[in-house]
């Protein structure tokens, strides 16, 4: 029950070298108008490929999507712009992140526990389950 953030799908399963993707979901979200992500990940067993925008703030709607990528981290910020219809409820794609195993063994990729999702008068909006994602490679 969400609100929720997750990584879809949790887990992949794949072999050193390849190239996997991931997307976060906003699950069961009522009146999310921006969110703020802060995902960690081990550099010596994932790199990180790309990042996108998923479709939740997309829907013919303006939005923001900005992101940096640190040694360990990525912090993500994306909001709607829009005053015609200032947020959106329900469930949805926020980003997608695609990664490359560099090493065998098991490498998480996971939210650091500051994530927030705010609405339209900018007030946080208690988000109730993580989902972290996980790499496995055999």
């Amino acid at each position: 029950e969400g609100p929720a953030l997750m990584f879809y799908p949790r887990r992949h399963i794949t072999t050193q070298g390849s190239t996997v993707t991931f997307q976060i979901v906003a699950e069961e979200v009522t009146s999310l108008m921006a969110a703020e992500l802060h995902i960690e990940f081990d550099p010596s067993k994932l790199e990180i490929i790309s990042i996108s925008q998923g479709s939740l703030f997309q829907n013919g709607q303006e939005s923001i999507f900005s992101y940096d990528i640190g040694e360990n981290s990525i912090e993500v910020l994306t909001t709607l712009l829009s005053s015609s219809a200032p947020s959106v409820s329900g469930t949805g794609y926020l980003m997608q992140i695609e990664v490359k195993s560099l090493q065998s063994g098991s490498a998480s990729i996971l939210f650091n526990g500051s994530d927030v999702f705010r609405d339209p008068d900018n007030n946080q909006i208690t988000i109730l389950e993580k989902i972290n994602g996980l790499v496995a490679v055999e």
